[in-house]
């Protein structure tokens, strides 16, 4: 057996109406290809993007910084909590096989960081702003050649994560 490809989606824990309606999308975009969504479990995009997948029949993990399993918002299906604070980031993005970012603020860019030094492609969608907008397009550094993605769409993301994950559908 297979395992599904597993797509961490990064953005405000704050509700940002057009950010989240972009999270939800994603979220629910994700599920119906079978894929598998991790989050960081909170508010905002994280929880817009538990909702979509929900919507779509699909997985939603959310991994917490906290120690307690009833800080998840309430479309998380399976729920890891950590206790290791915000270094639970790095888990976040060790369990992906790609990363989307949405808007974001330091938590979102601390994210990004962590998926540039452990080499997985990132797909920043810089038509919602935040750091997602900053670093589109970009390089952090001399680790990688590659540049962070930039999807100016929803529809732009989802052909950049097909590209990516496609090929390790099981056949």
């Amino acid at each position: 057996m297979t395992r599904r490809p597993q797509v961490l989606v990064i953005g405000d824990s704050a509700d940002y109406p057009d950010r989240n309606d972009t999270a939800r999308t994603l979220g629910r975009f994700i599920a119906e290809q079978g894929w598998v969504l991790i989050s960081g479990g909170r508010g905002g995009v994280m929880a817009a993007a538990s909702r979509g997948a929900q919507e779509g029949c699909g997985i939603s993990v959310a991994i917490l910084p906290s120690d307690r399993m009833e800080e998840a918002n309430p479309w998380a299906d399976i729920v890891i909590p950590t206790g290791i604070g915000f270094a639970r980031n790095y888990t976040n993005t060790l369990a992906a096989d790609a990363v989307v970012s949405i808007g974001g603020g330091t938590g979102t860019l601390c994210e990004i960081a962590y998926a540039w030094q452990a080499n997985k492609p990132i797909i920043a969608c810089s038509f919602t702003g935040g750091w997602s907008a900053e670093l589109a397009g970009r390089t952090l550094d001399y680790r990688r050649t590659d540049a962070i993605m930039d999807a100016h769409s929803s529809e732009e993301a989802m052909q950049y994560l097909r590209t990516l994950l496609q090929p390790r559908q099981p056949q």
